[in-house]
């Protein structure tokens, strides 16, 4: 079985961070990010960060971003991770405030 969560971030906060979703059943993970509908209608040039955390507070960042360019990433490795979340890491003006991440944990 799997679980999907629906992670909301502010694209346009340079130190802006998503909800952390505990991952440690799980092996695999799956992310899409989106506008949110009832704020706007495009990502703009925002960058999330997937973090990892062995201990469900201190974050690294992994490799894996999402874009409007690659709004999606798939079959990641989470084996021994505690939880992830997401970190803006490029922002400015064009940047959509609420975008969604669809993160699917198998």
């Amino acid at each position: 079985m799997g679980l999907q969560e629906t992670l909301t971030i502010n694209l346009t906060n340079p130190v802006g961070t998503s909800s952390s979703v505990k991952s440690s059943a799980y092996k695999y993970l799956g992310a899409v990010m989106y506008p949110d509908p009832n704020e706007s209608y495009a990502l703009g040039s925002g960058v999330a960060t997937l973090q990892f955390s062995a201990d469900g507070t201190n974050f690294v960042n992994s490799n894996k971003t999402l874009s409007n360019s690659d709004a999606g990433e798939f079959s990641i490795d989470i084996t021994g991770v505690q939880s992830v979340r997401f970190l803006t890491t490029t922002a400015d003006g064009s940047a959509d405030p609420a975008a969604n991440i669809s993160v699917y944990l198998q």
